[in-house]
């Protein structure tokens, strides 16, 4: 059960400048172990990581300055693509300990804004971090005791499953979508349709770096899992950037240029050699929006790999208090391509009181928008999945220095088996579905 059960969302809107802070220490488990410039050895020395430390001058380090300087080699028009050439405006900060994936994700979360608002947001790398590892809270992730949450690093879904419970003041995570097997054509796409793309990457051999004409560059084209330890985020690519730009010579031309947190020349080339299959920090376009005044949920977030199934088509509820008006509900796509049936329910699932068919092209997280919104009280929030359904799951390890811990109360969320809407926090429905299930994975989502 969610603290409280409610994140409280009030609209901002800002317009930033494009610009580069570049503060540099390690990653943490996504660390960068690579050579490093005099430039990138600044820290912030403050074990508390205060946000003052990212208003550091940037100085030379301006990311469209380092890119625009003298170069022998000079992209062309054909095969060449960058968000940041095509009236994109978002702010880039440099990580400050080992927060590479929270630099990556706000990214890629300011570019998607941008995407579909006007105006630009702007991500407090350590309020980020201190809402996803926050101690007070009832469940999600927890750092072990003593361990110093700003150098362990994290992932991408840490931030999915945090944020789409709304995040400080303003904003809640409306989109996020799982790139896992997609084709470069794909990505490319994506990238013009979403805006950057978190990825992590096989960063942790120096000898795979190098520095080439003022580029950065990068190519690991074997990689093992354990070398997949930094996160950055792809904001396009340069078909013919040279093979021999890249100290591990590619098969061919061409690079994917992402944004760095970690290194003063902000742009990164990654050789397209460099595989995108990381198993665990799975690749994600994450998005987020200001339209939403208050969200509840029960639920932590989908962290289980197995789906609960009940049959074809298998049915879970989740029961809210809240009055207002009920604009979207919030959910997971365990599938391409699926038509979810999302249902407004009397509080004792009785009744149906508003029904509507969804279609979801993508893997991922998703905000369905009402057709008829709805003013609501007590009520109930049913969501109909082909296949499997995402549900919370259990506690766990998820590392030596990460804990997930799972909360559930009687009453809260359902799952229709023959007929019966079993209570999902109860030993008698986890036998009968052959799995622990907890809450549903079912947010409510108000404009007022």
């Amino acid at each position: 059960m969610r603290k409280d059960g409610i994140a409280d969302i009030k609209k901002i809107k800002c317009v930033l400048s494009l610009l580069l802070v570049v503060l540099l220490t390690a990653c943490g488990n996504n660390g960068n172990t690579g050579s490093e410039t005099a430039a990138q050895q600044v820290s912030s020395g403050n074990t508390a990581l205060d946000t003052a430390a990212q208003q550091v001058s940037s100085g030379t380090n301006d990311l469209i300055h380092s890119h625009k300087k003298e170069h022998k080699y000079i992209h062309g028009e054909e095969g060449y693509y960058n968000l940041l050439e095509d009236g994109t405006e978002f702010e880039l900060t440099g990580q400050i300990s080992g927060t590479c994936w929270i630099c990556a994700s706000s990214c890629a979360m300011s570019t998607a804004y941008q995407k579909k608002h006007e105006g630009s947001i702007v991500f407090d790398q350590m309020a980020l971090l201190n809402e996803i590892y926050d101690e007070d809270k009832d469940e999600g992730v927890f750092v072990t005791e003593g361990v110093d949450k700003g150098k362990i690093g994290g992932l991408a879904i840490f931030v999915m499953n945090e944020l789409n419970q709304g995040f400080g003041d303003g904003l809640v995570l409306d989109g996020a979508i799982s790139v896992k097997g997609w084709s470069s054509d794909q990505i490319r796409e994506g990238i013009k349709k979403y805006g950057a793309l978190y990825i992590g990457i096989p960063d942790s051999d120096s000898s795979k770096q190098g520095e080439h004409d003022g580029y950065f560059t990068m190519n690991t084209p074997d990689p093992k899992e354990s070398e997949f330890d930094h996160s950055i985020a792809v904001i396009g690519w340069d078909d013919h950037f040279p093979k021999e730009y890249f100290r591990v010579e590619a098969s061919g031309d061409g690079a994917w240029i992402t944004y760095n947190s970690s290194y003063p020349l902000g742009y990164y080339y990654v050789s397209y050699d460099t595989p995108f299959d990381q198993k665990n920090d799975i690749p994600m376009f994450l998005s987020v929006t200001d339209r939403y005044k208050k969200v509840l949920s029960h639920d932590c977030g989908l962290w289980v790999t197995d789906p609960l199934i009940t049959g074809d088509v298998t049915v879970t509820a989740s029961v809210f208090k809240g009055k207002g008006t009920l604009s979207a509900v919030g959910t997971y796509s365990l599938k391409d391509d699926q038509e979810l049936t999302i249902s407004i329910l009397s509080s004792d699932l009785s009744e149906c009181l508003y029904s509507q068919k969804s279609h979801i092209d993508r893997i991922g997280y998703h905000v369905i928008e009402l057709e008829e919104p709805q003013e609501v009280d007590e009520y109930a929030i049913s969501v109909s999945y082909p296949g499997g359904a995402p549900v919370e799951g259990e506690s766990m390890d998820l590392t030596n220095t990460e804990r997930l811990k799972v909360t559930s109360d009687r009453g809260q969320s359902f799952v229709l088996i023959d007929g019966k809407w079993l209570d999902m926090s109860e030993k008698p429905t986890w036998d009968s579905c052959g799995m622990v299930t907890n809450n549903a994975c079912i947010k409510a989502l108000y404009t007022e």
